[in-house]
């Protein structure tokens, strides 16, 4: 054999080499993917409270989403699933034997059969039993229901809507549709569950502002709790006012008919008949109050703070100040009346104190009344008030956001004895309690703040607390919340951060919310049964603040 016959030789056992590999890979991979499909769905429970589970890679159980168990002696469960993770086991060991040609091989090789060892991968992880499944209940389980084998598989949604409607005696609050179920199963809250903090936090663009908006409608609709909303960014000025029928259906799975959009409508509208929106008086329509306060609302602390002054540092401004209030006798007084008594003290320390206000601007603030005009903390008192919206964003200066804020949060404390239970509201709440205040003012309203969630159930005061940036709260009220809202939040510092602090959701769950979408959410809490994952939707009301239209950026034709 000359030397160009061996080399179309090697050519030829090198091509029936690479088909008989190819030939091997594709048995192999064809081998493993039966196998992938043939993973059992079990679970088992050793605590009649949770399960381990395990299934094939392609059974869609997401993290937080309901699975049906049934064991070998017919006893149904509904479960949730809270860890997910894949792994991967040694499968069963492969004998082929090769029927080929010797010269395949090169020479002095002899190969006539290969053994090979499936590497299968599967589903496994841990879950929490919500209850025995009875024709006619969903029972909690005990200790007693455990098992050693069970099938699993996705729950039905006429099942999990069984459960999320449960039993309940306080009003409930729909606000949209469970996530990961194959139909329609609406997510309630249990309106009793707002006697307790409330934190609710989603980076911008999750939906957050749109979310808030359905709670307040639908607490409006199915309570009688009143409600102050802090609004710093105007976005709920149009609280009282529905879309129209057009729009709501479009944030609804099932459109309203022209009937059904009349009967919501004339609802809505009698439930926010004692709605009233305070607007700086530079923006305020005919329809809308007055926001502003009188000096005399603030405390000696918060009025010596809004001059700036230190005790100690502006020791004879500061006394003269003191006696010039303490010359008031009403304590119901006027910016315009502290001006006139300062200018009608003729010491040098009140002509400091006149020049300080001069300089500092204060008498140009909105935010103050004038003599005989009523205030926003004299509305505070009445009863015929069912929900206030603060526009503090269009006033002129944080400042005077500030002042506003303490005047509620500080009055609302003081008369925290007339028990008359009221939500507060306060979106961008990391500007209200901040774990490092700014300034004096933000100090302030954190101080107040840390009261109010400490102490103020007892006495009717609920927080339901906004925010972006929840790193930025002051933990001492982080920690009083026991109901949580999370919607999109990419910083897994922030979600580390809520996890160490909120105990009532698995951290497993929060991590979910870095893959949410518009309006989707994880809700924990004393108004769910156990930790739920929804998608907000059926807003009713105008949004105001929303960003400016992009219209910009349409493509040009």
């Amino acid at each position: 054999m000359n030397d160009h016959d061996r080399d179309d030789e090697n050519q030829l056992n090198e091509q029936q080499l690479e088909k008989l590999r190819g030939n091997l890979r594709a048995f192999h991979d064809y081998l493993q993917s039966r196998a992938a499909q043939n993973v059992a769905q079990f679970a088992y429970s050793i605590d009649g409270r949770t399960f381990h589970y395990e299934a094939p890679l392609t059974l869609p159980i997401p993290v937080g989403s309901y699975v049906q168990i049934v064991t070998d002696d017919d006893q149904h469960y509904l479960g949730q699933i809270i860890t997910k993770s894949v792994v991967k086991r040694e499968g069963a060991e492969l004998g082929l034997e090769l029927d080929i040609q010797r010269d395949v091989f090169p020479e002095g090789v002899n190969m006539s059969s290969v053994t090979d060892r499936l590497r299968v991968s599967a589903l496994e992880g841990t879950g929490v039993l919500l209850g025995t499944v009875t024709a006619d209940s969903i029972a909690p389980t005990s200790n007693t229901d455990t098992f050693q084998t069970a099938t699993l598989d996705r729950a039905d949604a006429a099942l999990v809507s069984r459960y999320l409607a449960g039993p309940r005696r306080n009003a409930s609050l729909p606000i949209g549709q469970a996530l990961y179920v194959d139909g329609d199963a609406t997510v309630r809250l249990d309106a009793g569950g707002f006697n307790r903090h409330t934190f609710l936090c989603g980076q911008s663009g999750s939906g957050k502002t749109f979310s808030l908006g359905i709670v307040l409608e639908q607490l409006l609709l199915e309570t009688d709790l009143r409600i102050i909303v802090v609004d710093p960014n105007s976005d709920f000025i149009g609280l009282d006012e529905p879309r129209p029928r057009e729009e709501v259906n479009h944030f609804r799975p099932d459109p309203l008919s022209p009937e059904a959009y009349d009967e919501l409508v004339g609802r809505y509208r009698e439930a926010t008949e004692g709605l009233h929106v305070y607007r700086p008086k530079t923006v305020a329509s005919e329809d809308d109050d007055v926001l502003r306060v009188r000096f005399g609302d603030l405390s000696r602390t918060e009025q010596g703070t809004v001059l700036e002054l230190d005790p100690l540092d502006d020791r004879e401004e500061f006394n003269t100040f003191w006696h010039v209030l303490d010359g008031l006798d009403d304590r119901e007084y006027s910016w315009d009346e502290v001006q006139d008594a300062i200018a009608h003290n003729f010491t040098a320390e009140a002509r400091q104190l006149g020049l300080r206000i001069e300089n500092l601007g204060l008498a140009d603030w909105d935010v103050w009344c004038s003599p005989g005009e009523s205030s926003l903390v004299d509305t505070l008192d009445r009863s015929d008030w069912r929900c206030l919206v603060l526009d503090v964003g269009t006033l002129g200066s944080a400042s005077e956001k500030m002042v506003v804020t303490n005047a509620v949060l500080t009055h609302l404390w003081r008369e925290r004895n007339r028990r008359r239970p009221t939500l507060v509201v306060v979106d961008e709440a990391h500007n209200i309690c901040p774990q490092e205040p700014a300034d004096e003012l933000q100090a302030i309203s954190t101080d107040t703040s840390v009261r109010i969630a400490a102490e103020g159930r007892k006495f009717g005061l609920y927080l339901l607390l906004s925010t972006q940036r929840p790193g930025k709260i002051h933990d001492n009220i982080l920690s009083q919340c026991d109901n949580l809202l999370l919607m999109r939040m990419n910083s897994q510092s922030d979600l580390d951060h809520l996890s160490a602090i909120l105990s009532h959701v698995p951290a497993s769950l929060l991590d979910e919310a870095t893959k949410f979408g518009l309006g989707e959410t994880v809700l924990g809490g004393k108004f769910v049964q156990n930790p739920t994952f929804a998608k907000f939707e059926g807003r009713i009301s105008v949004e105001g603040g929303s960003d400016v239209p992009s219209t910009w950026a349409k493509r040009r034709e």
